[in-house]
């Protein structure tokens, strides 16, 4: 992460990892960082976020300068929390403020100097804040950095996403034209487009933890679902690869839903696929016993196979089963042909 006290102007090699520069931090212009890295070559480092204000050049940092560095990360030793560091900003700075005229004037400073004659008075306490969210708190980095950096929002949602969607973005890229799949990812960007016939549609620049594509919402779509497109908003969409040697690969949305609804719509279902001969009473109590004895929240369905070859699936309606290995052990330990699988079906 940048650090006031570590970072130069561009990235650096620290220790074997590469500690990020504050000429990278938006709102941080080259004035701003030359100021900080010249108080820091002459006073040392910095002691907390009043000393930053107080020993950096005024022209050069104004609020939004330094509530930037605290989204960003790069105070974060300066406090014990990023909520608070950020309403004290405007504090500090007019701490600065009034130490600065004072040195200009001649008179004594109400801080006491080292060196000094004036009495010391103590710098104000952060001001109380709210700290906060770990949604906040990435968001804002974000904003700072352009990009997640100390945390991602959907890495606490790992397990729980794996088990809804067919593909993370990093394994689009690899899929046929045409494909259909289901992801679920941070809105990044969203471009609204006009088409010739004046409808409005949407490219929606899409993020998860492996990587992003973009995501083309044809009008329809667009009307039906665009309350839900918020930027750094977790949605699932379901839809088709496009594959294109001149255009690259893009998802072409056919549904769009919010995390909230698609988690409870998109629950994982067991299937069982067996051959139409091998149907028998004592096969049918067998199963019937193991999926009763593992309840929980998951459909079942059975495909059978026909002796021509086609298939019939149908949704056990008796049966509702808890996710997890232990129900497909006990089928397949007491029918090994029987094939036992996990399905998340595209809608």
């Amino acid at each position: 992460a940048p650090d006031v006290n570590r970072s130069e102007w561009r990235v650096t090699l620290e220790d074997g990892k590469i500690r990020f520069g504050l000429g990278a931090v938006r709102n941080v212009g080259q004035a701003a960082v030359e100021s900080t890295l010249a108080a820091r070559r002459e006073g040392g480092a910095f002691r907390d976020l009043y000393d930053l204000a107080q020993r950096l050049d005024a022209g050069s940092v104004n609020r939004r300068v330094l509530e930037s560095l605290v989204a960003a990360g790069a105070c974060d030793a300066m406090g014990p929390e990023r909520g608070q560091l950020f309403a004290a900003a405007g504090v500090a700075l007019e701490q600065a403020a009034v130490l600065q005229r004072e040195r200009a004037s001649g008179q004594s400073s109400l801080f006491g100097e080292p060196g000094g004659g004036a009495a010391t008075v103590a710098l104000p306490r952060l001001p109380m804040a709210q700290a906060w969210t770990p949604k906040e708190r990435t968001s804002k980095e974000k904003e700072a950095l352009g990009f997640f950096l100390s945390d991602h929002p959907m890495a606490p949602l790992r397990k729980e996403i794996a088990s809804v969607v067919s593909h993370d973005i990093a394994g689009l890229a690899e899929l046929p034209d045409g494909t259909e799949v289901r992801v679920a990812a941070l809105i990044g960007e969203i471009k609204n487009v006009i088409t010739k016939k004046g409808h409005r549609m949407a490219v929606l620049t899409l993020e998860d933890l492996s990587g992003r594509i973009e995501a083309t919402v044809f009008p329809e779509l667009y009307e039906s679902s665009n309350r839900h497109f918020i930027i750094d908003e977790i949605v699932v969409i379901n839809g088709k690869m496009e594959s294109r040697d001149d255009r690259g690969t893009k998802l072409l949305a056919a549904e769009v839903m919010p995390w909230s609804s698609a988690r409870a719509a998109y629950r994982p279902s067991l299937k069982l696929e067996m051959r139409a001969e091998e149907l028998t009473e004592e096969w049918l109590e067998s199963v019937d016993g193991i999926l009763n004895s593992h309840r929980g929240d998951a459909d079942v369905y059975r495909l059978i196979v026909m002796g021509d070859g086609s298939r019939e699936e149908t949704r056990a309606r008796r049966y509702r089963v808890a996710e997890g290995d232990e129900v497909i052990r006990a089928l397949v330990g007491r029918w090994p042909s029987l094939r036992v699988r996990w399905s998340k079906e595209i809608a």
